[in-house]
C-alpha cells in the first residue's frame, strides 16, 4: 500500500461523519444545528453532503439561537413534536452537549474545538442502545474501576488484583501521555452528536477507553485461565463482549473516531505484549523489596513531574496523577500485607477449582462491600480536602481561592495523596478491619 493510499485510509477514518453514520444507524437522529456564534434566527440543516447538494440524516428546524444561549434548550417545531427523546410523549427533545463552556478559549492547535461547538439538537430513537452503550462507557470509566476492583480483591482475589492494577496503571499512563502528545482533537460536532461531555476537554488519540476496554478484561483473562478451572470460552465471549460496548460506545456516545479507537486497541495489544511478561517479576518485587515503598514512591513522583504538557488545563493529567496515586496505594498496602506475613503464600498451586458462593458467602460478601465503601468514602472526604488545605499551606496560597484548586502543584499533590491513601486503605485497612469483625475471605492470606 503506497503511502497516499494508507494517508487516504487515515483521513477516512478520522473523518466524524463515519462517527455520525455510526450514530444515525443505532438510531440518533438530529433534529435541529444551531451555531451560538452565527445569525441567531438561522435554519439549521447540517448533515452529510450528497451528490445532488441536499444534506442527508437531519430534519430541518427553524429556531431561535437567542432562546437556546438562554436557557439550552430549543422549543420544537411543529414538525418535530412528535415525540421526546425516551419516552414517547411531546413535552420535549434531547438537547445536545457541545455548548459553550465559560472557560473555553480557542487555541492554535485545535482543540478548542472540542471546547465550543454548535449545540447539536437530537432525539434517541432507540433507547435499548443508548442503555446499552452508555452501560458500554460505564466499562470504561474510572468510577466503575473504583468500585470493580475493591469487589474483586475483597471478594474474590487479591493476587489478580494487583497484576491487572499495575497493567491498568501503566497502560493509562502511556495512553493519557500520547493523547497530549499527539493533540489530535475528537470529532467536531457537528456533524456528530455529543452525548457526554465528561471528557471534551481531553484530546482524542488514542482512546484510553478502548485501550482499557481491551487490556483490562483481558488481563483478567490471562490472569485466571491458569488460576481457576472455567470454561475458556466463556471467558473469552465475555471478554469480547466488554471490550466491544466499550469501543462502541466512543462512537455512539461522539466522543472518539474510527482511528482513535483502532490506535487504542492496537496500542493495548501491542502494551500488553510488552508488560504481561514482566509483571509477575514486578509483582515478587513491590512485594518482597524492603525498597519497594520508597522506588513506588520516587517512580510516580517521576512520573508526575515528567508527564507530558498538554499546552493548556485538561482534565488529563489530573486524572492519570489519580492513577498512579491508586497504583501507588495498592502497592504499598500490598507490601505491608506481605511484610507483616498477612498473605503468605498458597499451599498448593493452581489451579484451583472456583468456590461458588453460599447464602452465608454471599451475605459476607456484601457485607465487607458496604463496610469497605464507606472506609473508602471517608478516607477520599477527608483526605480531598485535609491534603488539599495543607498544600495551600505549603506553598503560601489562599485555600479559599477557587483558582488555586488548578494550581497544578496543589492539584497533583492533593490528589496523588488523596488516592493513595484510599487504595492503601482497600488493600491494608480494610481487610484488617474485617479481620477484626471475623467476616474476612479465607482465602485471602494465599494470594502471593
Amino acid at each position: 500500500m503506497s503511502s497516499t493510499m494508507l494517508g487516504d485510509v487515515l483521513e477516512k477514518l478520522k473523518d466524524p461523519f463515519l462517527v455520525w453514520d455510526f450514530q444515525y444507524y443505532f438510531g440518533i437522529r438530529k433534529l435541529s444545528e444551531s451555531s451560538l456564534t452565527g445569525d441567531v434566527n438561522s435554519k439549521c440543516n447540517i448533515g452529510r453532503p450528497t451528490n445532488d447538494g441536499n444534506n442527508d440524516a437531519v430534519r430541518p428546524s427553524a429556531i431561535n439561537c437567542a432562546d437556546f444561549y438562554k436557557n439550552g434548550y430549543v422549543k420544537a417545531t411543529e414538525e418535530d413534536e412528535d415525540t421526546s427523546p425516551l419516552t414517547g410523549s411531546t413535552e420535549g427533545i434531547c438537547c445536545s452537549s457541545s455548548s459553550p463552556s465559560s472557560e473555553a478559549e480557542e487555541d492554535s492547535d485545535g482543540i478548542g474545538a472540542n471546547r465550543a461547538e454548535p449545540a447539536v439538537q437530537h432525539r434517541i430513537t432507540r433507547p435499548f442502545w443508548f442503555y446499552l452503550f452508555t452501560v458500554g462507557a460505564a466499562l470504561g470509566d474510572e468510577a466503575f474501576y473504583s468500585s470493580f476492583f475493591p469487589f474483586w480483591f475483597w471478594n474474590v482475589d487479591g493476587a489478580v488484583f494487583r497484576r491487572v492494577v499495575m497493567i491498568w496503571v501503566l497502560i493509562m499512563y502511556i495512553g493519557q501521555g500520547l493523547k497530549d502528545v499527539i493533540r489530535w482533537p475528537r470529532p467536531s460536532s457537528p456533524p456528530v452528536v455529543r452525548l457526554e461531555e465528561k471528557w471534551a476537554l481531553e484530546y482524542g488519540m488514542p482512546s484510553t477507553h478502548a485501550m482499557v476496554g481491551g487490556a483490562v478484561p483481558f488481563s483478567f483473562l490471562f490472569y485466571t485461565i491458569f488460576r481457576y478451572e472455567y470454561p475458556v470460552m466463556l471467558g473469552v465471549v465475555v471478554c469480547v463482549v466488554w471490550c466491544l460496548l466499550v469501543c462502541g460506545s466512543r462512537l455512539y456516545l461522539g466522543m472518539h473516531t474510527v482511528l482513535d479507537i483502532i490506535g487504542g486497541l492496537a496500542l493495548a495489544a501491542v502494551l500488553m505484549v510488552v508488560l504481561v511478561p514482566f509483571i509477575d517479576s514486578l509483582d515478587r518485587f513491590l512485594l518482597t523489596s524492603v525498597t519497594s515503598p520508597l522506588s513506588v514512591l520516587v517512580t510516580s513522583v517521576f512520573m508526575i513531574v515528567f508527564y507530558p504538557d498538554a499546552g493548556h488545563w485538561t482534565p488529563a493529567r489530573g486524572d492519570t496523577v489519580v492513577i498512579l496515586g491508586v497504583g501507588a496505594g495498592v502497592s504499598w498496602g500490598s507490601w505491608l500485607n506481605y511484610q507483616l506475613g498477612i498473605i503468605r503464600g498458597p499451599p498448593m498451586p493452581p489451579p484451583y477449582k472456583i468456590i461458588w458462593p453460599t447464602y452465608e458467602m454471599a451475605g459476607l460478601t456484601l457485607l465487607r462491600t458496604c463496610i469497605g465503601i464507606l472506609i473508602v468514602v471517608a478516607t477520599r472526604a477527608v483526605l480531598k480536602s485535609f491534603s488539599y488545605i495543607v498544600a495551600c499551606y505549603l506553598l503560601k496560597l489562599d485555600p479559599k481561592d477557587v483558582g488555586n484548586r488548578r494550581n497544578l502543584t496543589v492539584e497533583m499533590s492533593s490528589k496523588f495523596v488523596t488516592y493513595s491513601a484510599v487504595a492503601f486503605n482497600i488493600t491494608y485497612l480494610s481487610p484488617t478491619v474485617f479481620r477484626f469483625l471475623n467476616i474476612e475471605r479465607v482465602t485471602m492470606f494465599t494470594e502471593v
